[in-house]
């Protein structure tokens, strides 16, 4: 069975919808027109009353790349106070804008001293076998 790549217009979908779910924020996908201008990056929008301007790329394909137009739309966005960027996943679109939720930060409650970042808790402490963790204080 062969796999075919991921589209792009897949990837501008999956970033709308997610973006969609989050308060503050306005998403627009720019559709390709005669009226449009060549080279604009796919999606704008605003996040806390603030412009930005993502393209979005296939992920895993390196042919597929940013034309020198649209780099140089980017970089005009960006010294006009746009946050820009280029997005492959929903993942890369929340961290251009921000909105990636960091893992937690698990603290041994046996030592102390251990520390470990991530969505669970570690099973035990490499330093003194404890197996209870709590998480650290935002």
């Amino acid at each position: 069975m062969s796999r075919h790549p991921v589209r792009e217009n897949t990837v501008v979908a999956q970033i709308v919808a997610h973006l969609r779910g989050f308060p503050g924020v306005v998403v627009r996908k720019r559709h390709g027109t005669v009226m449009g201008v060549a080279g604009d990056p796919d999606l704008y929008g605003v996040i806390r009353g603030r412009h930005f301007e993502i393209e979005v790329k296939r992920p895993n394909d390196r042919r597929s790349q940013l034309t020198r137009l649209q780099a140089a739309n980017l970089l005009k966005w960006k010294l006009a106070g746009a946050i820009t960027g280029v997005a492959r996943s929903v993942d890369e679109a929340l961290a251009i804008l921000g909105l990636r939720q960091a893992e937690p930060v698990w603290i041994c409650a046996g030592c102390r001293r251990y520390r470990w970042q991530s969505a669970d808790a570690p099973a035990r402490c490499p330093n003194c076998g404890h197996i209870h963790f709590e998480r650290e204080a935002a």
